[in-house]
């Protein structure tokens, strides 16, 4: 946790020089240089969360009863056991769990000190970075649930027009790129246990935080650029949906401004000129093709594409 811990301040330092107009087309290099420091390591023995029955029952009946209490905030301890329960491995109750966030969010139950709250625990990095350096550890359950817990509190909050506290936004920022540079499991569906697809995770939650309009247009090309660095140096392949949720969140971000559209057409190149140069009888390097490939490949399904990214990716593809 030190190495992560060390590297996140570099991270923040980085984030700063670019808000600050201190460097720009080299942030992609930058961001390969600090994920040199982000080493995988051995899995260790994960403690799998039991959760309280209890705390499902309440869940359950807190549901049930909506046409009774529908007017007041969830219960403090059904809210403060969130965390720490988001934590389970089993299947059914990952389930239960993301339906019951869809319902408090839908139904307006939750209050934004608790919105406030919840973001703020959900970032500790006992949670956000539990065994992030690992290969296929129990823990990225944890972890992906997590991620799709944050797209809903950011919404809620935003809804209610008092938007999650922007420190905490610029710090779930920073937390996120660590988190995308180290990762280490891209396992999409996992037999008997379901779905990781932790990289489609990281691409939504991407997208609602650069709908923060307090935001610089600086904090979300730090995001875009650590998307793009974190799945350009990934040697395992994505295949079930990831790459269509990160071109999503790349295509909705180019669209918006110039200045992402310019750093985008620089770092495509850059990534071109690294592909030639890896060693085409390592099945690890087609991974790597095949993964750029198939981002750029849905990016062009987009009929809305600004036509000069449009340009740069066939530009890209007739010279490959």
């Amino acid at each position: 946790m030190n190495e992560l811990a060390e590297v996140e301040q570099q991270i923040k330092a980085l984030h700063e020089q670019l808000v600050a107009g201190e460097i720009f087309l080299n942030l992609g290099k930058r961001l390969a240089q600090l994920s040199k420091n982000l080493k995988g390591h051995r899995r260790e023995k994960f403690e799998n969360h039991e959760l309280d029955p209890l705390f499902m029952v309440e869940l359950q009946l807190t549901v049930n009863n909506d046409l009774i209490d529908h007017d007041r905030p969830l219960a403090k301890g059904l809210v403060e056991a969130i965390p720490g329960a988001l934590q389970t491995t089993k299947i059914h109750l990952r389930h239960q769990l993301v339906g019951f966030i869809n319902w408090a969010v839908e139904h307006h139950r939750l209050s934004n000190e608790q919105l406030q709250w919840l973001t703020v625990n959900l970032l500790q990095a006992k949670y956000f970075y539990n065994h992030l350096t690992e290969r296929n550890s129990p823990a990225v359950y944890g972890r992906s649930l997590g991620l799709v817990y944050f797209r809903y509190l950011l919404y809620a909050a935003r809804k209610q027009k008092k938007p999650i506290n922007l420190q905490v936004v610029k710090r779930l920022i920073n937390r996120l790129a660590v988190a995308m540079l180290a990762e280490r499991d891209t396992r999409g569906f996992v037999e008997g246990a379901g779905w990781v697809q932790i990289f489609a995770a990281y691409a939504g939650l991407c997208n609602e935080i650069c709908a923060d309009d307090r935001l610089k247009r600086a904090d979300k090309l730090f995001l875009m650029a650590s998307y793009l660095k974190a799945y350009e140096q990934l040697t395992t392949p994505l295949t079930m949906s990831e790459p269509d949720e990160g071109a999503g969140f790349i295509n909705q971000t180019l669209k918006t401004h110039p200045l992402y559209r310019r750093y985008f057409i620089n770092e495509l190149q850059e990534w071109r000129k690294k592909l030639d140069t890896l060693n085409m009888e390592k099945t690890a390097t087609w991974h790597q093709v095949f993964n750029h490939r198939h981002l750029l490949q849905i990016m062009l399904m987009d009929e809305t594409l600004p036509p000069e990214i449009a340009d740069a990716i066939m530009n890209q593809e007739n010279n490959s």
